[in-house]
């Protein structure tokens, strides 16, 4: 094996072994799978400084909107998420990552993250620059092989 093949199948394997590690960190915290996925969502829009409402969650999720505020309490509950106000219009919701999720996120994540920020800062700029151009297209083709298959 060598190659485009071999890239195909080490592409493959990281999502196997990404979907195993967050299987194991939801099921370490009492958590479902989707749960997992949602502050995923949850923390990636906060990043972006685009707080994420329960609807457009949904629509991320692809979960009913009584499947969403099951999912949406139950984050509650357990202290990982909350609902607040909008901060520029007050009659929207949004939701807020806790510092439980951020810390089990860290605990769980956080090695391989540094793990892989170390082997990405060793390489060369050039090199970083062909990772990255390579890893945004992956993920380009990856979401347009799913809306060909799903169409959405």
């Amino acid at each position: 094996m060598g190659g485009a093949y071999e890239v195909a199948e080490l592409l493959r394997a990281i999502s196997v072994e990404t979907d195993r590690m967050g299987d194991a960190m939801a099921a370490a915290h009492g958590l479902h799978r989707t749960d997992l996925d949602a502050l995923v969502h949850v923390m990636d829009a906060e990043r972006a400084g685009e707080p994420l409402s329960p609807g457009q969650l949904a629509r991320r999720l692809g979960l009913s909107a009584p499947a969403t505020t099951a999912l949406v309490d139950r984050l509650e509950r357990s202290g990982h998420l909350r609902r607040r106000r909008h901060p520029e219009d007050r009659r929207r919701v949004v939701l807020e990552m806790q510092d439980k999720a951020r810390d089990a996120g860290r605990a769980m994540f956080g090695p391989l993250g540094a793990g892989v920020r170390e082997r990405f800062a060793a390489l060369d700029p050039g090199g970083q620059e062909a990772v990255l151009a390579f890893l945004r297209d992956v993920r380009d083709l990856t979401a347009e092989a799913r809306r060909r298959q799903v169409g959405g």
